[in-house]
């Protein structure tokens, strides 16, 4: 029989990690003296330690191991256990991948512009939520806002239950049309809202669910509107330059904005992209 530092030396092994082998199941000693609880080992076990060793080396959890040991696994179990780590592989190596595409892209920038400002861009999932809505191709700007003061009358009004939600503007871009922009004005309410909302000459909102974005591309800009649209055109280069097809739907959320009457340079814009794989 071998000393546990003995057994440590032949393995490579740390004394802590037979330790906590032994106290979680994995690698129990072959004999454990009762009077001085001294640990031994033979030989015949170092198969069963490199077996583990080389498990963890494939990043599967202790539990994980624990499980692959059992005797009484099938050979479709071990396969399906295999198969899910894969899986979480391949998604940590795909996360990985688009780090490594943001970094990139931030260094591409310093180098066209010589300067360390970049945007500041999250990736994630976009819960689903029940709003009024009124979608139409708008031919300028002054007849969203029309649409707009519509609104913000309708909610003082008291036709417009608003929880409070982010008042927002999805466009709908398949093709660059200009000033005539394909766009949803959408306002946030319960589900339990009444259907319909009429807005007089501005026209009617009707209740629907906005899906989930179940990957959107999205970033915060804080200033006026004519500075947006540079930051608008760079997230477009960004969502490209990331591997990213355009999916030609664009949400702006107006945290801060004319409706809160306050100075322009203070407003603040969430632009949320959808991302469709390359």
């Amino acid at each position: 029989m071998l000393k546990i530092g003995e057994f440590s030396r032949l393995s490579q092994v740390t004394v802590k990690t037979l330790h906590h082998y032994d106290e979680i199941g994995l690698l129990k000693p072959s004999h454990t003296d009762q009077f001085t609880s001294y640990r031994y080992y033979t030989l015949d076990q170092l198969p069963r330690l490199h077996t583990i060793m080389a498990l963890k080396e494939l990043g599967l959890s202790l539990e994980e191991i624990a499980q692959l040991l059992r005797d009484d696994l099938t050979t479709e179990q071990v396969r399906g256990m295999y198969l899910l780590k894969r899986a979480e592989l391949q998604q940590r190596v795909r996360e990985e991948q688009a780090r490594l595409a943001h970094i990139e892209f931030r260094l591409r920038q310093i180098e066209l512009e010589g300067s360390v400002a970049t945007l500041d861009i999250v990736v994630k999932r976009i819960e689903p939520f029940f709003a009024l809505t009124l979608r139409r191709t708008f031919q300028s700007r002054q007849e969203r806002e029309v649409v707009a003061r519509g609104i913000e009358a309708a909610i003082q009004r008291g036709d417009i239950a608003w929880t409070g939600g982010v008042p927002t503007a999805m466009f709908y871009e398949d093709e660059f049309r200009g000033e005539y922009l394909d766009t949803e004005m959408v306002v946030p309410v319960e589900s339990t809202h009444p259907a319909v909302v009429s807005l007089g000459d501005a026209g009617t909102l009707t209740l629907r669910e906005v899906p989930a974005i179940e990957t959107a591309a999205v970033y915060l800009h804080q200033g006026d509107y004519d500075s947006l649209n540079e930051k608008y055109l760079l997230l477009q280069r960004w969502t490209v330059e990331n591997g990213y097809h355009l999916s030609g739907v664009w949400c702006f959320l107006y945290h801060r904005g004319p409706m809160h009457r306050g100075d322009p340079a203070d407003y603040l814009t969430e632009i949320q992209h959808q991302l469709d794989p390359g």
